[in-house]
């Protein structure tokens, strides 16, 4: 499924820009800025939200986050039971789907949040022409 959606991604910023042309044509001043506002303050959280993960998933932090899980183990004894086998953490295939799931869902925010942005800005352009 990530490959089908990897190929579908970079139709998303032709096909914005073709619906914020034909709805730029179709609805008046007062409505296009309602939608402007509302699809540039998404696209905005939406490529944050993506730009954070993409920091997350470089291991810019890893160094802190040892130190933190250090400082953790020290203050803090596990119990003998999370150490059996039941309880780890490094199941292979759990992990794969995790940043499977991790970076399909990073291209996705940012690819979406590109796409309303530009919508955003060529909706503008139909509002300052409508408006002069």
């Amino acid at each position: 499924m990530s490959k089908r959606l990897a190929n579908l991604l970079p139709a998303l910023l032709p096909a914005a820009l073709l619906l914020a042309c034909a709805m730029g044509f179709l609805y008046s001043s007062q409505t296009l800025l309602g939608l402007i506002n509302q699809s540039f303050l998404t696209g905005l959280f939406l490529l944050i939200l993506g730009s954070i993960a993409l920091v997350l998933r470089s291991g810019f932090f890893t160094v802190f986050l040892r130190g933190f899980r250090q400082l953790k183990h020290l203050f803090f004894k596990r119990p003998r039971v999370m150490e059996s086998d039941w309880f780890q953490e490094k199941d292979a295939v759990w992990q794969k789907k995790k940043e499977t799931l991790t970076r399909v869902c990073t291209s996705l925010s940012l690819w979406a949040g590109s796409a309303l942005l530009m919508f955003s800005i060529v909706l503008t352009g139909f509002y300052l022409y409508q408006s002069s």
